[in-house]
């Protein structure tokens, strides 16, 4: 396979994963995720175009930045975790050793906790939104949200595909962490009425 995320439309990007012999549940995610992302960069773009003479622009220019630092963090993630499941699969047809362990519960924290800062970012941005984009960003809150729940999802189903008690009590504190993270974020219950 090419560069997994980078070099692929969405459509061949959604081939190749259906195309695979093991679940790509992780480049999916970060992949997502990134995606997500980028839209709620573009909130805060469109925010910020709209009320340049009310926003901070530098203020507002970092945030984004952050944003699309994020999503290149997560395009990255998107990128090792694919040629990763490659390689094992590879490894698994050749009836090799398959060791590298730690990176499976490493790339499901990192893909929560970018898609937590994100979320985090976006709901810190709310009180600036366009009136125009309000919605998407509520949205998008929601879409982080479900994303970092379910690579902490990811995170546990490690836990038991690898028993490995060294693992599991190092990444049980880090689940816990970015669970009580998640309570911090408070999406809306509903969206604005017009």
């Amino acid at each position: 396979m090419e560069s997994f995320a980078a070099e692929q439309t969405v459509r061949q990007f959604i081939l190749a994963v259906s195309d695979q012999h093991q679940p790509m549940t992780a480049a999916v995610m970060a992949v997502a995720a990134a995606q997500v992302v980028a839209l709620g960069e573009a909130c805060m773009q469109i925010s910020l175009d709209h009320q340049v003479d009310k926003l901070d622009w530098q203020d507002v220019s970092h945030r984004i930045e952050q944003m699309a630092a994020i999503k290149d963090q997560l395009l990255e993630w998107g990128e090792l975790t694919a040629k990763a499941i490659i390689e094992r699969t590879a490894a698994w047809k050749a009836e090799a050793d398959v060791s590298d362990q730690q990176f499976w519960p490493e790339s499901a924290a990192e893909i929560s906790q970018l898609t937590i800062n994100a979320a985090i970012l976006l709901q810190d941005f709310r009180p600036l939104t366009f009136e125009m984009v309000q919605d998407d960003l509520e949205i998008t809150i929601n879409l982080l949200l479900s994303i970092a729940r379910t690579a902490i999802l990811s995170l546990e189903n490690q836990f038991r595909r690898q028993p490995n008690v060294g693992l599991v009590e190092e990444y049980e504190p880090i689940r816990d962490a970015l669970e009580r993270q998640l309570e911090q974020i408070t999406p809306a219950i509903g969206l604005r009425n017009e």
